[in-house]
C-alpha cells in the first residue's frame, strides 16, 4: 500500500459527519475530569487534534477508577449537554500466560478482575469526565470483554441494547473468585458467551444462542426490518486443526455467524436462530483459496445452527460436550486450546460448547477465515447491506512454513461482504478490499493485524494488534520500518494512510511498576474505534491504546497448585481513552 496526500483526506473527512451539530452543545461549559497524563497517541495527520480523557488508574471524585485493558467503545447522547460512554474492559481472572506445570509469580500473570463494562457520563462541550461506574461489574464472572455495539433503532430495535460479548475458551465460575473451577464442577461454565445490557433498564442477561465461541465483536446490520447481528469467531487457535481431520483439511478456525430474530423481545429472549456462513463457490471454503490479487469473488449463504449446538446446552441446561453430539474429542496436540487448570492431570483440549460449535462448523463446510476480529456496515445511504470484516491473519514470517501450499497468511485481511438487500441469508458478493498477505510481515504500508474497524461515508479507520513478528525490540528500532501500533485511514477511493501512531514513552517510566525493560515497539495497540461526532461534532472518534507492558500496579497472586507460593502476578494494565478530531473538521 502507498500513501496519498494529505489533502484528499481533508476533504474526505469533511464529508464524512457534515450535518449539524447545534444541538450537541447545550450545557456549554468546561466540568468535568480529563487526566493529567501524557498522550499515548502521537498525531501523524496533519492538524489532528488529540485529547487524552482518562488514564487506566485515573480515580473521580465518587470513587470509580478507570479499570485496565480498555477496548470497544459505544456513545450514546442523552440530553442537556451530557454524553454516555460505554466502555469495555478486557480483563480475566483467568492467568494467561499461565505454566501449567510450574507455576510461579515469575512466569503467570493475572488481571485483578473479571471483564467489565464502564459507563462514563461526559460533558458534551469539554469532554470532561463527569462521572463513571460500572454497569457489568466483576462480580458477574464474564471474561475478557473485547468490543461493543449499541444497537438502536438504526437496526431496527425498538429500544437501545448494548452487546458485549466475551473472548475466552476457558471453563469458568460465574463469580467473583471465578478461577479455577474443579474439572467436572456441576456449576463451571465455558466462556464465549454475548451479554446483552438494555440500556433503560440497566438489566443484563447472557443471550447463549448468540454462538458459543471467541466473540471479539457483535454488531447489528441495519435495513431487514428486525434484528440482525453478525459475529466472527476470534479463535485463539488460528493455525489449522489437526488430530481429528485430514492434514490439511481444517487450515484455520474461524466462522462468520449471523444471529436473526423477529424482534428485539424474541432477540432478549433467545427466540432467534444463529446462521452460519458457507461459500457457493466452487473450491472456495476457507481464506487460503482466495489469493493474493486474484480479485476473486465469492458467493454464498448463511445455513442455520441447531439450536442445541448454538446455546452450547443441553436440554437441563448442562453444557454440551463432544460426546453428547458423537462427535470426536478435541485434539490434545496443541492445535486446539488446551485446559490449563490442574497440572495433575493430562493436558487435553478443552472440550464443551466451543469445540461443539466449531467441529459442527467443520462437517458442515462453513466458511473458514483466518481470526475474525471487529465488523463494521457501510453508513452511506442506502448501503447498509454492505458488511465491513476484519481478519487479523497470522502474522507468519518468511521463516515459517506456508500456512497451506498456496501461501502463507501474513498481515492479515479486511474482507468486503454484500449481502442480499432483501435477505440476510444471501451473499451476493465476499471480495478482500484490504489485501495485507501480498507483503512480508513488518512492511511499513501495510496494516499490521487489523483489529477494529469503524466505517465513516467515505472510507474505514482500522486499528492494529501488532503480534510478536510485528514488533521492534529495542535495537531494532532505528530501522526503517520500525513503528508502534497505528491507527489507519482506509478510503474507498485512494491510498490508506497513518492517522496516528501509538507514544509508548510512558513503558518504564514513573507509572510504570512491572519492574521490567520498556517493551517492543509494537507490544501496545489501538482499539476500540468509535464515530462519536454525533456527540462533539464533525470529525470526533473515540479510541483507546492498550498498554500491556506497562503495570501501574501488582500484587501476589492465588497459590493454587505446587510449588509453594503464588502462581501468577496480579497485574493492572496501563492504557487511555482519547478523543479525536480530525482535520478539516
Amino acid at each position: 500500500m502507498t500513501r496519498r496526500r494529505l489533502g484528499v483526506l481533508l476533504a474526505a473527512i469533511v464529508a464524512v459527519s457534515a450535518f449539524a451539530t447545534a444541538a450537541a452543545f447545550a450545557g456549554d461549559n468546561d466540568s468535568g475530569f480529563k487526566t493529567a497524563q501524557s498522550s499515548m497517541l502521537t498525531p501523524v495527520m496533519g492538524g489532528l487534534e488529540v485529547t487524552p480523557l482518562l488514564t487506566v488508574g485515573d480515580v473521580l471524585s465518587s470513587g470509580y477508577r478507570f479499570e485496565a485493558i480498555p477496548d470497544g467503545i459505544s456513545v450514546r447522547t442523552r440530553g442537556q449537554g451530557r454524553v454516555d460512554l460505554f466502555v469495555n474492559h478486557e480483563t480475566s481472572k483467568v492467568p494467561f500466560p499461565f505454566v501449567r506445570a510450574n507455576p510461579t509469580a515469575a512466569n503467570g500473570e493475572n488481571d485483578f478482575d473479571n471483564a467489565q463494562v464502564s459507563r462514563l457520563i461526559l460533558n458534551q462541550h469539554s469532554a470532561g469526565v463527569l462521572n463513571g461506574s460500572f454497569v457489568v461489574a466483576s462480580s458477574a464472572g464474564y471474561q475478557r470483554f473485547c468490543s461493543n455495539y449499541l444497537a438502536t433503532s438504526k437496526e431496527s430495535f425498538d429500544r437501545d441494547i448494548l452487546f458485549t460479548n466475551e473472548e475466552s475458551p476457558d471453563y469458568v465460575l460465574r463469580q467473583e473468585a471465578s478461577w479455577p473451577p474443579a474439572i467436572g464442577s456441576p456449576a463451571e461454565e465455558e466462556a464465549g458467551l454475548v451479554v446483552a445490557l438494555d440500556i433503560r433498564t440497566g438489566k443484563h442477561n447472557p443471550v447463549y444462542g448468540m454462538g458459543r465461541h471467541n466473540h471479539e465483536n457483535d454488531v447489528a446490520i441495519p435495513g431487514y426490518g428486525k434484528p440482525v447481528v453478525f459475529s466472527g469467531d476470534d479463535t485463539f487457535t488460528s493455525g489449522p486443526l489437526t488430530g481429528v481431520f485430514a492434514a490439511g483439511a481444517v487450515p484455520s478456525q474461524s466462522q462468520l455467524y449471523s444471529y436473526i430474530a423477529p424482534s428485539t423481545d424474541a432477540l432478549l429472549a433467545d427466540e432467534g436462530d444463529l446462521w452460519a456462513f458457507v461459500s457457493d463457490t466452487p473450491g472456495v471454503k476457507n481464506y487460503y483459496q482466495v489469493l493474493p490479487g486474484s480479485g476473486a469473488t465469492v458467493t454464498g449463504h448463511f445455513v442455520k445452527v441447531p439450536k442445541d449446538i448454538a446455546t452450547g446446552r443441553k436440554a437441563d441446561g448442562s453444557e454440551l460436550k463432544a460426546a453428547d453430539k458423537g462427535y470426536p474429542l478435541p485434539p490434545t496436540n496443541g492445535s486446539w486450546q488446551q485446559d490449563l487448570r490442574d497440572p495433575n492431570v493430562p493436558a487435553a483440549g478443552i472440550d464443551g460448547p466451543q469445540w461443539v460449535l466449531e467441529y459442527w462448523s467443520d462437517i458442515n463446510n462453513v466458511f473458514q477465515f483466518v481470526r475474525v476480529e471487529d465488523i463494521t456496515y457501510d453508513k452511506r445511504p442506502g448501503m447498509g447491506n454492505v458488511v465491513y470484516i476484519v481478519d487479523s491473519g497470522r502474522g507468519r514470517t518468511d521463516a515459517q512454513s506456508l500456512d497451506t501450499p498456496n501461501f502463507r497468511s501474513t498481515n492479515g485481511r479486511v474482507w468486503k461482504m454484500v449481502l442480499d438487500p432483501s435477505d440476510p441469508t444471501k451473499v451476493t458478493s465476499l471480495t478482500v478490499l484490504v489485501e495485507g498477505d501480498d507483503n512480508p510481515v513488518k512492511t511499513l504500508g501495510e496494516i499490521h493485524q487489523p483489529d477494529n474497524v469503524e466505517s465513516t461515508p467515505s472510507g474505514l479507520l482500522v486499528t492494529e494488534d501488532p503480534g510478536s513478528s510485528q514488533q521492534f525490540t529495542t535495537a531494532q528500532q532505528g530501522d526503517a520500518n520500525a513503528t508502534t501500533a497505528r491507527l489507519w485511514y482506509v478510503p474507498f477511493a485512494g491510498a490508506p494512510q497513518v492517522v496516528v501512531k501509538i507514544n509508548q514513552s510512558a513503558d518504564g517510566g514513573a507509572t510504570d511498576v512491572d519492574g521490567r525493560p520498556a517493551g517492543n515497539w509494537g507490544a501496545w495497540e489501538t482499539s476500540g474505534i468509535v464515530d462519536a461526532s454525533g456527540a462533539f461534532g464533525p470529525g470526533a472518534f473515540l479510541i483507546d491504546v492498550q498498554a500491556h507492558t506497562l503495570w501501574v500496579e501488582k500484587a501476589d497472586g492465588e497459590d493454587n497448585y505446587a510449588p509453594a507460593g503464588p502462581d501468577f502476578t496480579y497485574k493492572r494494565e496501563g492504557g487511555q481513552l482519547l478523543l479525536l478530531r480530525l482535520p478539516g473538521a
